[in-house]
């Protein structure tokens, strides 16, 4: 009750939606906020908040999970390098269809979507064709793409890439790893906001039907209404047979869902029915 009336008063200040959060996350971040400022009670941080824009402006910064990392899955890597992309080859060879298009969704700075290109590279070089590949990632956070277009990673952020792929997608300047211009011409960063109601993929993409869609550790950080609504606009983004990935936390939301059949008993890859 508490919770909903310093919900509800945010709302009246300063027209943001906390709601649209998990419960138990959005008081994590909320007792967080209170324990920096030092407020006696979450009223007296309520007072606080209602008052100082700069406060606001920090708890929302806070809600953003801009967390992801290259090759973030091992089991996930090995079924898009052995099963995923080699299907999306032979479909191409027989229908001819054109290019690869992946969305990663929650990209934060770029290192998902960057795996996803060398991934499908690679594959694709082994295969001795010539598909083009068109990675879009999108993050509500302008801060997050703004890094992620600089394209440049510490040597702690590129512990889990292969040597393989640091020698042939990584340049090293200054004892930093900036991806390669090959790989950068193939990832389109944009802002977009997921939740959004009017929002349902990249304007960049033109078009949906996507043959992979990553959405990894965001959808356990809402409520189940806008877990639906996240679900029911990856559905509507992939074509048919296309694949969704997922983290393992959220594989019990797709699974309620209802529209995706589990690629194998391991991993996080769904497939659209």
């Amino acid at each position: 009750m508490i919770i909903q009336s310093f919900i509800d008063s945010v709302k009246n200040k300063y027209g943001k939606d906390l709601s649209v959060y998990s419960a138990s996350f959005l008081k994590k971040a909320i007792a967080r906020r209170w324990k920096e400022t030092a407020s006696s009670s979450l009223e007296g941080y309520t007072g606080f908040l209602i008052g100082n824009q700069d406060e606001m402006d920090l708890l929302t910064d806070s809600l953003l999970i801009n967390y992801t990392v290259f090759f973030r899955n091992r089991i996930d890597v090995a079924l898009l390098e052995e099963i995923v992309f080699p299907e999306l080859i032979r479909i191409r060879k027989n229908n001819k269809s054109f290019s690869f298009r992946i969305w990663t969704v929650g990209c934060s700075d770029g290192p998902e979507a960057f795996s996803f290109a060398m991934i499908a590279n690679d594959v694709i070089n082994e295969s001795g064709g010539q598909i083009p590949v068109i990675v879009f990632g999108t993050d509500i956070s302008g801060a997050a793409i703004a890094k992620a277009k600089k394209s440049t990673y510490s040597s702690q952020s590129v512990e889990n890439v292969r040597l393989s792929y640091l020698n042939r997608y990584f340049e090293i300047r200054n004892s930093e790893y900036i991806v390669n211009d090959k790989i950068r011409s193939q990832v389109d960063f944009t802002e977009g906001d997921i939740i959004d109601i009017n929002y349902t993929s990249p304007p960049s993409a033109i078009f949906a039907d996507f043959d992979l869609v990553s959405c990894c550790n965001l959808m356990i950080y809402y409520n189940h209404e806008i877990q639906q609504l996240i679900m029911e606009k990856l559905y509507h983004s992939l074509g048919k047979g296309g694949y969704l990935l997922v983290d393992a936390s959220e594989r019990l939301i797709v699974e309620k869902y209802g529209k995706f059949r589990l690629l194998l008993p391991v991993g996080n890859i769904y497939i659209r029915n």
